[in-house]
């Protein structure tokens, strides 16, 4: 205790630390080690960053004089590094050598600074890099000076863009931190006092759980790693875990006080929980450590920090739980008889059993399990479900199995989303500024196209603009939903006949000084063997285009373009790294859950000393996600990032229960049980643990699903939902599996063995 408490100011001080790193940049959620991604960072270097804030409010129309003291404001902030407004670009166009009409500029622009109706505009912000290392600030920095313009007010403004999305993910992570956090804590304490039915034993089961998360936090901060929206999550899982091991434990003490004295009672939980805590810490480490495979960051450095921070809260719980309850000898209510006799002293019916039928040994042997000779008649509900249960195991094995065999259908028609409209609830401000901005100003995805054409090509600037011209008509041509942006916009008409007029213009535009201009806004470079001309494609942000049919069609009209003029393409953007990201999502989850089973599977082959019975006590755990991920596809529901992260997670926390369960049942067997005794006894030594764990860790979760962010929304239901699946499986499908002919399987092994621990 005195070296926890040593410890304590370094652990909180790493906590700290870990909390106050959030950082939520978008590019952490693309994809690595891809072709695309490869690309998009290609682009980058070539035409600087992408990320910008998009600014407009209701009345913001060309002639609105708000709009040039909102931009004079922002011009001077140290967050945005350059601010563009619709009246500012077309009055630039007016100006000479293109000397547009008003009307002309403004069509020229619609779609991406001027809307449809060719008067609402807008302000777009390219974020500075200190604006992108605070990116909260730099969001609060635009509604402060919508404060400072006279008639203008922060509630009328419509924002969106890279900029916005993240600022928006790094308020909810703080508030999932500082509020939600808490109250997830306060409720998992008011259910773990209720069902352990000790305010002194949940205080410690909840300083074990509290003292491991910070640790994980500490170890996240003293090892570089920063908190991201799906990190916050690390806090309440290693909690609900870490209380789902105390509990586990707990639950050992309290019965072995009910025949010895508390530090009896306090070795003997330890010699029978030490090797089913250590292996349910290992088989959960082991599913959330699965996740390293992911090829998107933050999915997998959750898994390393996850997977640690387990690890690191079973430490915890074998160092600070039984110092706790040598201290502070805190002795929780146990289940007496109805004779007040402790199972030190068998009842006479107990030591007669070898004479009597097996019904009768059974019913012996379940009343010692209970403490005395407490009639088997007066059977709780844990009694008559386990009855149940023995009695019509086949049936309730058909049961099972149908229901998983329905999810299994719907496995292979999973679909998964990264969109935009899937983040966010449809009534949250971002879905509706978004709504309000696509319908207003023009749709806000981009996509980028990027002409090469040789630097030792003959072709003439005008040749190459017309060249840009075509494929951007191309592009605008397929789809009314989409708009185009390029150095055409800024360039002058292009000549399309052979008169005076048009060789005296063809003159005039293949200047030097018409090349520096369309450099200057950021459509085309240059590097030692290429001239890159920049066409960005803007696509709808709400709405059901498929992003990766959509990246495909464009390459299709594209190409065939390109190659007429001797040119290539390259296609870039949010969108194709979307669309891979969306399919990566489903590759990570397979294959993430594929490894923990394997290298479970081969835990329990070690554990259990055979083949059979470990694949027999695998079809458990495979339950609940078999039949939570397939229900998704029943109910059409997409995998959202955050789902990526519960499936391997919980494989790792179904095989806790079965590791707890199969330890009393092989023990009953060891010690000359019957299967069907050792079996009651099981069930009745687990289910009341398994109970209060799922009751505390799904009411620590559920807080969760009061999050506005989609997937960690996702993320709580979907736990919860496998936590009850996890039950299912394993207080009715694996006693099904025991109480069967299946179950042999196990009983032969352990007969073998004659060893009375697992």
């Amino acid at each position: 205790m005195a070296v926890l408490l040593l410890a304590a100011p370094l652990v909180v001080w790493g906590a700290l630390l870990a909390l106050r790193s959030t950082s939520n940049d978008p590019r952490q959620w693309l994809p690595r080690d891809f072709a695309e991604t490869d690309r998009y960072d290609w682009f980058l270097e070539q035409f600087g960053s992408d990320e910008i804030a998009v600014v407009s409010w209701p009345g913001c129309t060309l002639e609105d004089p708000r709009l040039e003291a909102m931009a004079s404001g922002l011009r001077a902030s140290p967050w945005f590094e350059r601010v563009r407004s619709g009246p500012a670009v077309i009055e630039r166009l007016m100006q000479p050598p293109l000397e547009l009409s008003e009307r002309a500029a403004a069509r020229r622009l619609r779609g991406v600074l001027v809307g449809p109706d060719a008067q609402t505009t807008c302000l777009v912000l390219s974020t500075s890099e200190p604006g992108k290392s605070d990116r909260v600030q730099t969001v609060d920095a635009i509604f402060e000076q919508a404060q400072q313009v006279p008639g203008l007010d922060a509630e009328s403004l419509r924002l969106g863009g890279p900029t916005v999305d993240a600022a928006a993910i790094d308020r909810e992570s703080r508030r999932l931190l500082f509020q939600l956090a808490g109250v997830s804590g306060l409720l998992s304490f008011i259910i773990a006092t209720i069902r352990l039915r000790s305010v002194a034993m949940a205080v410690i089961v909840l300083a074990v759980a509290g003292y491991s998360t910070l640790l994980s936090l500490a170890i996240l901060a003293f090892t570089g790693g920063t908190m991201n929206l799906l990190m916050t999550m690390l806090p309440p899982l290693v909690y609900v875990l870490s209380i789902s091991s105390a509990v586990h434990l707990a639950n050992y003490y309290r019965d072995a006080l009910e025949h010895a004295s508390p530090a009896a009672a306090l070795g003997q939980a330890l010699r029978h929980g030490w090797l089913p805590c250590a292996l349910a810490a290992l088989t959960t480490g082991i599913g959330l450590a699965s996740l390293v495979l992911s090829k998107i960051d933050p999915i997998r450095t959750f898994g390393i920090y996850s997977a640690s921070g387990i690890v690191a809260g079973v430490a915890v719980l074998f160092v600070l739980m039984p110092a706790a309850l040598t201290v502070f000898r805190v002795r929780p209510a146990g289940k007496r008889s109805a004779t007040g006799e402790t199972p030190a002293g068998k009842t006479a019916a107990g030591e007669n059993a070898t004479d009597k039928t097996q019904a009768d040994q059974d019913a012996a042997e379940l009343a010692w399990a209970h403490g005395g000779a407490t009639a088997v008649t007066t059977r709780d509900f844990g009694e008559r479900v386990i009855d149940f249960i023995i009695r019509r195991h086949g049936w309730v094995l058909v049961v099972c199995l149908t229901i998983m065999a329905l999810g299994a259908v719907g496995l292979p028609r999973v679909k998964s989303t990264v969109r935009l409209q899937d983040r966010f609830l449809p009534g949250s401000p971002a879905i509706q500024d978004y709504r309000w901005l696509e319908e207003n100003i023009g749709p806000m995805v981009p996509l980028e196209v990027v002409v090469h054409i040789d630097r030792d090509s003959d072709q003439s600037l005008v040749e190459q603009l017309r060249t840009v011209a075509r494929v951007q008509g191309r592009i605008q041509a397929m789809d009314d939903s989409v708009a185009t942006m390029s150095a055409i916009n800024f360039s002058p008409s292009l000549p399309r006949r052979g008169g005076v007029a048009d060789v005296a213009r063809r003159q005039m535009i293949n200047r030097p000084e018409t090349l520096e201009r369309l450099r200057e806004t950021g459509y085309v470079t240059d590097t030692d063997e290429q001239r890159l001309w920049r066409i960005t494609v803007r696509a709808p942000a709400i709405g059901e285009l498929d992003y990766g049919l959509f990246a495909e069609r464009l390459r299709g009209e594209i190409d065939p373009i390109l190659a007429a003029a001797e040119a290539s393409g390259t296609y870039t953007g949010v969108i194709p790294l979307i669309y891979k990201a969306q399919r990566q999502l489903l590759q990570d989850l397979f294959r993430s859950f594929l490894a923990a089973f394997g290298v479970i599977a081969v835990v329990l082959v070690v554990v259990l000393r055979s083949v059979w019975a470990a694949a027999l006590a695998m079809i458990p755990n495979l339950f609940p996600a078999v039949v939570v991920f397939g229900g998704l596809e029943w109910v059409d529901i997409p995998i959202q990032i955050g789902s990526v992260m519960t499936a391997s997670a919980a494989l790792g926390i179904a095989v806790d229960d079965t590791v707890h369960f199969l330890t009393w049942f092989r023990r009953g067997i060891g010690e000359g049980r019957s299967r069907l005794a050792s079996l009651r006894l099981a069930f009745h030594r687990c289910a009341g643990a398994m109970l209060h764990t799922t009751l505390i860790c799904c009411g620590g979760l559920l807080v969760f699903a009061a999050s506005s962010f989609v997937p960690i929304l996702h993320f709580a239901w979907l736990m919860v939902a496998l936590l009850l699946a996890a039950i299912i499986g394993d207080l009715a499908l694996l006693p099904a599996i025991l109480a069967g002919p299946l179950g042999r399987r196990f009983e032969r092994r352990r007969r073998q063995d004659k060893s009375p621990t697992p």
